[in-house]
């Protein structure tokens, strides 16, 4: 399977939803080789972005359709004549893939570049790449995204192109069948490698029948099955404009973009016909878990309670967490394992904010021998953040950092559209980016010991490990 293919499918939560509080500026990009489009891609100019000595001044505006009257965030910047479009369907991913059709989503964001219109698979390519466009799509538990990345220059082609994907997707039977022996090869890797068989595992354990708790792959059943007349269905009942978030980014005009908005995504139905997922019931007080497994690395997934993203204790626990698991080699949890005892590579701690079930999630890995202590360290840390919260010092540097990084967070066009698309998914206002590193220097130390003493509770700690010798078999 071609590795664009694989970066098609992103059947893992991709950066989309990593949004942690960190979100960065949008500044001047270095420009060149725009006078000569042949051989050049828009993504070399963005990969040499120059962002990090410029604050975020520039205001995000609220664009509004003529015609449609669609929304969008749009951040104008005509230092380069470059233009991001990212845009998500709501409910369309696969938590929301139907009985007997598990694999949908992946299947439709996979093929949506495979044919539109009067170009078929081969030739919308070379359409795409003689133009240096870039459009890709993914499918997230709760969303399927998408993104355009262009030119100033050819703007105007790959709006009419990514129109027709959206609205005339072609599903040619080989295409079809094409992407059904990916997908299918795909399930027979993951019972194959121990991590896939452990993220699986833990999604049956936490989330039980709720659709968080299914292979988010699908079933070979299902995929083999699926029809063409289904992936029509599909895109006419989740790709449409009432469930559409949207999020502009570069050399684009007001009047540009609302133009744009019309003729790329007027043409879409207007409603959804899909059903709802309701909020996961997460299992954490069933006990730990572990697959029995001969493996020289013993891994561990460990799940507790989190909160939403507009929680008032969002950003207390968000430090917390920082200095907990969050920090990399500098963590409580990584000066306590890797670098006093030299137990493991690595450990760490996240929070997770996806839609239906927000958690605290981390991991490990370590050598069978060493798998209990580092699991007992884990413990141990996770309990004293409790009783004993942060010190001072902790709190500073943590602060410190995070304001200090708030630049470096995203380095390219695309990373800002994606991120206003976030920003309207999480309702966190259309002034978060001038406003964010207020909310951090706002947080008081009580603050974050609080949320701490709620938080890390080691009744509500869930391990489900593999390979975890001597823990018993599952």
């Amino acid at each position: 399977m071609s590795k664009s293919r694989y970066c098609q499918v992103r059947l893992q939560k991709g950066k989309f939803w990593k949004l942690l509080g960190g979100i960065c500026l949008f500044a001047a990009v270095a420009y060149w080789g725009y006078e000569n489009v042949n051989g050049f891609h828009p993504q070399s100019l963005v990969e040499n972005s120059v962002l990090k000595d410029r604050n975020f001044e520039t205001a995000v505006k609220e664009v509004i359709s003529p015609k449609y009257k669609l929304k969008a965030y749009l951040f104008e910047e005509k230092t380069n004549p470059i233009v991001s479009i990212s845009f998500l369907f709501n409910n369309s991913g696969t938590a929301y893939d139907g009985n007997g059709e598990r694999g949908i989503a992946n299947m439709v964001a996979s093929l949506l570049t495979d044919g539109a219109g009067n170009l078929d698979r081969l030739q919308l390519k070379e359409e795409l790449d003689s133009r240096a466009i870039s459009i890709g799509f993914s499918a997230g538990r709760d969303d399927l995204q998408g993104q355009l990345l262009t030119t100033k220059e050819q703007s105007g082609r790959a709006f009419e192109i990514l129109a027709d994907i959206l609205s005339k997707p072609r599903f040619d039977r080989a295409d079809i069948n094409q992407v059904k022996a990916e997908l299918l090869m795909l399930l027979k890797q993951q019972s194959e490698r121990p991590e896939k068989i452990l993220a699986l595992e833990a999604d049956k354990a936490l989330f039980g029948s709720h659709p968080y708790g299914r292979n988010s792959l699908g079933t070979a059943e299902d995929i083999r099955a699926i029809t063409r007349k289904q992936l029509q269905q599909y895109t006419a009942s989740h790709l449409v404009r009432n469930n559409l978030i949207i999020g502009i980014a570069g050399d684009i005009s007001e009047d540009e973009a609302g133009n744009m908005l019309d003729s790329v995504f007027g043409v879409l139905p207007e409603k959804a016909n899909t059903a709802d997922v309701l909020v996961a019931e997460v299992d954490f007080v069933s006990g730990d878990k572990n697959i029995e497994m001969p493996l020289p690395q013993s891994i561990a997934k460990l799940a507790a309670p989190g909160i939403t993203r507009q929680d008032k204790d969002f950003y207390p626990l968000y430090v917390a967490n920082y200095i907990l698991g969050g920090a990399g080699l500098t963590s409580r949890l990584s000066l306590a394992a890797r670098e006093d005892e030299a137990l493991t590579y690595g450990v760490y701690t996240y929070m997770s904010t996806a839609e239906k079930a927000p958690m605290l999630l981390g991991g490990f890995s370590a050598t069978p021998e060493n798998f209990s202590r580092v699991k007992e360290i884990v413990e141990t840390q996770w309990r004293k953040m409790a009783e004993e919260g942060v010190t001072q010092e902790e709190f500073d540097n943590a602060k410190d950092y995070l304001l200090a990084s708030y630049n470096l967070r995203f380095a390219s066009v695309s990373d800002i559209a994606e991120i206003l698309t976030a920003m309207q998914k999480e309702k966190l206002g259309i002034d978060f980016l001038l406003k964010r590193n207020e909310y951090i220097r706002n947080i008081k130390l009580h603050e974050v010991n609080n949320a701490a003493r709620k938080y890390f509770d080691n009744k509500t700690l869930r391990f489900i490990t593999i390979g975890n010798k001597g823990a018993g078999k599952e």
